[in-house]
């Protein structure tokens, strides 16, 4: 396993939208920007019990994972709920002030970790002022700089709802882990899958488990088809034949990251998302499609107890987009390898669809037959990779040597 390095700095990488804040208004609001309502004895006391705990661990990961777990906003909610209990706030105004404590938030982390830098070494306190920045806390990437080396790590970080889910997750990371490893030439004998070098958690009521590998520089498929408006709404581009190859191509290299996954007993749940290719890549470097985000990783076989995968804009489960063996949220739901075919050839699909539609409109009925026949040809054979039942969907070998046959029709421009 990789030894991260102590000298390190956290840059993060833009990634989701940032959360909805509560407008600061009313009675309550001068009270919040003059940062009246933490105290700086408040603050100054939870800064102490930061320190003594972290004084408790003799290993620098559980120190630092003890910090963050103090800085998460469930913590420091916990910590203004106790304040607001001591001084019987009146009801009336709870519900205001939990609006406002939420787009506090962090302000009042910033004040902590201010006190905080003054006790405890630079390589405890080093991530935490930039970590924060990302508004999109569930979906948390980020860029470890090892300032000695200049060497870059990619660090992603997921929520783990219980004991029992953090362990089959890191059981199912660890042995990816090891099969590239095994390989005679990882990088390239398997480039088509950030491998993890450390897994850890912290511990707290929820869980976060991280990975952290050698840091390849990608960019999400989802960002290479897609334009975001002045409404900060995403749509999607007509895609060139140029532009078309790479993504296909791509696609294609992830789902030759997914066979070997499958030949290993494990698989990925959220392959298929919304946008179109969210947690698939390609490497800016070798151009090849790469799976960067593990988050739904698991055995084959294992009975799935928390299932990860895309969500509606109300924050429900987008079931349509699930493998028709996940869809049923009842005891005995098996992790099949058949269910990344399923994902990647819905993912193809819908692009197949959106792109066709959008020629149409933008070029008319006979306009570009040469493309609509390509993206045709794709959405045809995306039935076959969604077939309903997972024996009857074509092994990887055969959807990835035909994927390449029709995307190697695509025009030359």
């Amino acid at each position: 396993m990789l030894e991260i390095p102590r000298n390190l700095e956290f840059h993060h990488v833009p990634y989701g939208q940032k959360d909805e804040e509560h407008e600061l208004i009313g009675e309550l609001a001068d009270v919040f920007k003059n940062n009246e309502y933490v105290k700086n004895e408040l603050v100054k006391d939870y800064v102490k019990k930061i320190v003594e705990r972290v004084h408790t661990y003799p290993n620098t990961n559980n120190q630092r994972a003890c910090i963050m777990d103090f800085l998460r906003e469930e913590n420091i909610k916990k910590l203004l709920d106790t304040k607001q209990a001591n001084k019987q706030i009146d009801k009336d105004n709870l519900a205001e002030i939990e609006k406002m404590t939420t787009y506090w938030i962090n302000e009042i982390r910033k004040k902590i970790i201010q006190e905080l830098r003054k006790y405890l070494p630079d390589d405890l306190c080093f991530f935490v002022k930039e970590k924060f920045k990302t508004g999109n806390r569930h979906n948390k990437k980020s860029i470890i700089v090892d300032n000695s080396t200049k060497k870059e790590y990619f660090l992603k970080e997921q929520d783990i709802d219980n004991d029992g889910m953090a362990l089959e997750r890191k059981e199912a990371l660890t042995k990816l882990t090891l099969a590239i490893a095994s390989l005679a030439d990882p990088k390239k004998d398997m480039p088509f899958i950030i491998a993890p070098k450390k897994i850890g958690h912290t511990k707290s009521w929820r869980k976060y488990l991280t990975q952290v590998s050698d840091y390849e520089d990608f960019t999400d498929l989802g960002s290479v088809i897609t334009t975001k408006n002045e409404q900060g709404n995403f749509y999607y581009e007509e895609l060139n034949e140029v532009t078309a190859k790479k993504v296909l191509n791509s696609i294609i290299d992830c789902l030759r990251g997914a066979k070997f996954m499958a030949q290993n007993g494990l698989t990925v749940m959220d392959l298929n998302t919304v946008l179109i290719g969210k947690n698939l890549g390609i490497n800016n470097k070798t151009k090849r499609g790469v799976i960067f985000d593990l988050d739904g990783i698991a055995k084959v076989g294992t009975e799935i107890t928390c299932f990860i995968g895309p969500r509606k804009n109300d924050g429900q489960a987008n079931t349509k987009l699930f493998a028709p063996e996940y869809r049923q949220f009842i005891a005995g739901i098996i992790a099949t390898a058949e269910s990344m075919i399923w994902e990647i050839g819905d993912s193809i699909r819908r692009l197949a669809e959106i792109q066709i539609d959008i020629i149409f409109e933008d070029h008319g009925m006979i306009a570009k037959p040469e493309m609509i026949a390509v993206w045709n040809k794709l959405k045809e054979f995306s039935k076959k990779m969604t077939y309903e039942a997972p024996a009857d969907r074509p092994p990887f070998d055969i959807c990835i040597a035909k994927l390449e046959e029709i995307t190697n029709k695509f025009p030359n421009s």
